[in-house]
């Protein structure tokens, strides 16, 4: 009933914003204002207040948020998009939040942990101008890789926690709001060195306070990829079938661990798993033909096998919309009218018919014609 009177809301105030002012929101309306007084705000997201940064690492930046009273809090392990304005284009990125549920409960901030990639456009940006930047546009906190409540787990269950270099953030999170622990926990931390363990002192400092708490910190530089079930079995008086997984990093080593996890009988419902960046796709097979309209227009794309055809379409010239460009913001969905397309996060092939898909996630599997 509730959901009912809030769709019906959603429409009464949209269809008085096209009545006042021939926009779908006011905010769109207004938006002139908004980046005078607000520069890199975006209509249809939440102002954010930066309040404080700092350098985890020598390549993860921490910035310190505070959100409008507008924006309706989060639970630890979910994550946002963050917006802002850059050369004069809004640019996106889908952060996990990293902090504890406390720090927005007492002091209404939040913060997100950045890795700067060298190649990528929003962290360089973001580095680069942190310290002038004022304010950043956030989403609504969105996502399921949260904690399973207490009432779903058995008495003697566990939880195994699996981080490879950003993915720590969410998983931080969590472990920073626990209040009350009844479960043993263990986070096997993969980066290729100590220097380049962000909030690795406070696990340090969390390991030593909470006897539940096992911190298993794997430097691959030294002893290789974290081979998970081995060291699972090698631990004494623990069942891998009696604990909940929490994976989070590449996609390829989250899509690896959830097989091996599997392959010992662990239920899927068990297993939770938060992807950062595409796995990477075969890049074998003949070469396809997108044909691509836009306001119009038909292009002809050459759509290489397990190429994104969100990349595939820019490097034709084409402008579609993207924000994320990791499947997360569905700004870059649009209608496939034919064709075959492969999810590059799922690695499901989709039907010949019309559907919609997401450029940032899809490769081509056939000749397609999508509408732009």
């Amino acid at each position: 009933m509730s959901k009912t009177i809030s769709l019906w809301g959603q429409s009464l105030c949209r269809q008085f914003s096209l009545m006042l002012v021939n926009q779908p929101k006011l905010s769109y309306y207004l938006h002139p204002l908004l980046r005078w007084s607000k520069p890199g705000v975006h209509p249809d997201y939440h102002s954010a207040r930066i309040v404080d940064f700092r350098w985890e690492t020598d390549q993860m930046l921490s910035v310190w948020l505070e959100p409008v009273s507008s924006w309706a809090g989060f639970t630890p392990g979910q994550h946002l998009l963050v917006t802002m304005m850059h050369q004069g284009r809004y640019i996106s990125r889908s952060f996990s939040i990293s902090s504890s549920a406390a720090l927005f409960t007492q002091q209404k901030q939040i913060r997100i942990s950045c890795r700067i990639q060298p190649q990528g456009e929003f962290t360089q940006a973001l580095a680069a101008g942190i310290a002038t930047l004022p304010h950043l546009s956030i989403s609504d906190a969105m996502g399921d890789f949260v904690l399973v409540p207490q009432a779903d787990t058995a008495p003697e269950e566990s939880i195994v926690m699996v981080a490879a270099g950003s993915g720590i953030t969410p998983l931080w999170s969590i472990l920073s709001s626990i209040r009350c622990w009844t479960l043993p926990v263990v986070l096997f931390y993969c980066v290729k060195n100590a220097a380049q363990a962000a909030f690795l002192a406070e696990l340090k400092l969390l390991s030593a306070k909470q006897p539940l708490f096992d911190l298993q910190l794997i430097e691959t530089q030294q002893t290789g990829r974290l081979n998970l079930v081995q060291q699972l079995q090698d631990r004494t008086n623990f069942s891998v079938h009696k604990a909940h997984y929490y994976l989070c990093g590449p996609a390829v080593m989250s899509r690896q661990y959830s097989e091996d996890l599997t392959q010992q009988g662990v239920a899927a419902a068990a297993i939770h798993t938060e992807l950062f960046g595409l796995p990477v796709a075969a890049s074998e097979g003949p070469v396809k033909q997108a044909l691509m309209i836009q306001q119009g227009k038909v292009i002809s794309v050459e759509a290489a096998a397990g190429v994104p055809l969100l990349q595939a379409a820019e490097q034709q010239g084409l402008s579609p919309r993207f924000g994320c460009r990791i499947g997360v913001c569905y700004q870059c969905v649009c209608q496939k009218k034919s064709g075959q397309v492969l999810n590059l996060r799922t690695g499901q092939i989709s039907g010949d018919g019309p559907e919609q898909i997401q450029l940032c996630i899809s490769a081509a599997y056939s000749d397609l014609q999508i509408e732009l």
